[in-house]
């Protein structure tokens, strides 16, 4: 393989926060994975890297923070918490939900990834955050007052059905994105806070509830009894 030909357009790495480890972070943070996953995600930003490095392949790298909105599979922590609260059933909530994750609404992620890949430069990388950072037991408490709330239930009606299971290995406590450069460099930064974005979510399964249906069907079962049995 030779040089890579010149005038050929940029390719975008999506990465995740994750390849930074359990602290706050900024570009210039250093890799730190603690699981196979985050390590794998890790070891795909390098090659990226890689190839511009010896063939010239232009080649930008983002790293993001927790996405949602519309159309996630719902093995994610939000869209299976609405879908969990239609049901009645269970809302598993991993060790004592002191996780602090941030929150990026998914439209505000492609605008990111369109302005960085128009505008950013090559062979530099891009934090994408929300700047809304939350414990998971407090983003729960938020789904269940606004799904409840939409479904016409009384208040706290669905508290009940949260449940403490045994934390994943490698889980990580916190993911602190710092996407300043973003802003500062390029112009970005999210249009929706977490409540308003929230809003449209959880509005947005219950208007699409045949679609959740089919996609919870089937092999999700399996795997959500994988997942979530004995813990």
């Amino acid at each position: 393989m030779g040089v890579f030909p010149q005038g050929r357009s940029k390719s975008s790495d999506i990465s995740a926060h994750e390849v930074y480890g359990d602290e706050f972070f900024k570009e210039t943070t250093k890799y730190n994975p603690h699981s196979p996953y985050s390590a794998s995600k890790a070891g795909s930003d390098h090659f990226v890297r890689a190839f511009h490095d010896t063939y010239g392949m232009p080649t930008i790298v983002t790293n993001c923070s927790n996405n949602y909105g519309p159309c996630q599979f719902p093995e994610k922590l939000i869209p299976l918490f609405i879908n969990n609260i239609r049901h009645r059933k269970p809302l598993p909530v991993y060790g004592k939900g002191e996780n602090v994750r941030d929150w990026l609404y998914v439209v505000d992620h492609a605008r990111a990834i369109d302005v960085i890949f128009h505008k950013g430069k090559v062979a530099d990388t891009y934090n994408i955050g929300g700047f809304n950072e939350w414990k998971n037991i407090d983003i729960i408490h938020v789904i269940i007052k606004t799904v409840d709330r939409l479904l016409g239930n009384p208040e706290g009606h669905s508290e009940e059905l949260i449940t403490y299971v045994m934390d994943r290995m490698g889980h990580d406590l916190r993911y602190a994105i710092d996407s300043t450069k973003l802003k500062n460099e390029l112009g970005w930064e999210p249009t929706l806070q977490f409540e308003e974005g929230i809003e449209k979510t959880v509005q947005w399964y219950l208007d699409n509830q045949e679609w959740m249906d089919n996609i919870t069907s089937g092999a999700y079962d399996s795997y959500y009894e994988d997942m979530y049995k004995n813990r």
